[in-house]
């Protein structure tokens, strides 16, 4: 083919599809990005603060990441996720009270209530914060009566 001259019109009608496809397929993604990100959450009656989130760090890896994973996705059937969905549908509009008492009264598997409260307390604010709940200034109270105010809200 000779500069300057035209393509058919049927190898035009395919790079006029191809273009039309390629404009189209970024807005079909950028919706499904923003959908995939996980929610911020708010958390009302008080705060977590970076100190505390650390020391909840270190004891879930020594105490609870042999089951529900580095990452609080589950490594072991028998202990759920601890993010995502199963954060978002078990914790949220739930009072931490009830989760406390859960906790302490179940983990780890077979030693159940052998960590201290306040470390149970630390090892929540790690779960919040890794579901993004932002540390501030505050605590959770090792006190499941006190955890009783705490709640777990989206935004």
């Amino acid at each position: 083919m000779k500069v300057g001259t035209r393509f058919p019109s049927a190898h035009r009608s395919l790079m006029r599809r191809v273009a039309i496809a390629a404009s189209i397929v970024p807005l079909a993604i950028v919706p499904a990005t923003a959908w995939a990100q996980s929610p911020a959450y708010e958390l009302s009656g008080g705060a977590i603060s970076p100190d505390q989130v650390a020391r909840g760090e270190a004891a879930f890896m020594t105490n609870c990441s042999g089951c529900h994973g580095d990452d609080l996705r589950s490594i072991d059937s028998n202990a759920p996720d601890l993010r995502g969905p199963s954060f978002q549908y078990g914790w949220v509009d739930t009072p931490l009270s009830e989760k406390f008492e859960k906790i302490t009264s179940t983990m780890p598997p077979g030693l159940a209530g052998s960590l201290s409260d306040q470390t149970y307390a630390d090892i929540m604010a790690f779960i919040l914060a890794t579901n993004g709940v932002a540390p501030s200034e505050g605590e959770l109270p090792g006190d499941g009566e006190a955890l009783a105010a705490y709640v777990v809200n989206q935004p």
